[in-house]
């Protein structure tokens, strides 16, 4: 196989790669293409990585997930469950 059909094979496994995650997410979290969706995920993050959260942030967030956030052992599950608010409304 030529060096030139080696790097056109990994641009293809590439962009399935892409195209995959793309899809996976979207399916997985169906409001991450709404711009309000992205700003509720956004605002939340970055209030939360100053450590100054407001109280109408805390408000917005129903208890049950508020509680899920909280009680979740690393920030990677945290994040996770801030899309699953943000994202799934």
């Amino acid at each position: 196989m030529s060096p030139r059909n080696s790097r056109l094979n990994k641009l293809i496994n590439a962009l399935f790669f892409l195209i995959g995650l793309s899809l996976g997410i979207i399916v997985i979290w169906p409001g991450i293409l709404k711009n309000y969706n992205r700003r509720c995920f956004f605002k939340i993050i970055e209030e939360g990585s100053e450590g100054k959260v407001s109280i109408g942030t805390i408000l917005s967030i129903d208890p049950n997930s508020l509680v899920k956030i909280n009680n979740a052992k690393n920030t990677y599950i945290k994040v996770l469950r801030i899309g699953d608010y943000c994202f799934r409304k």
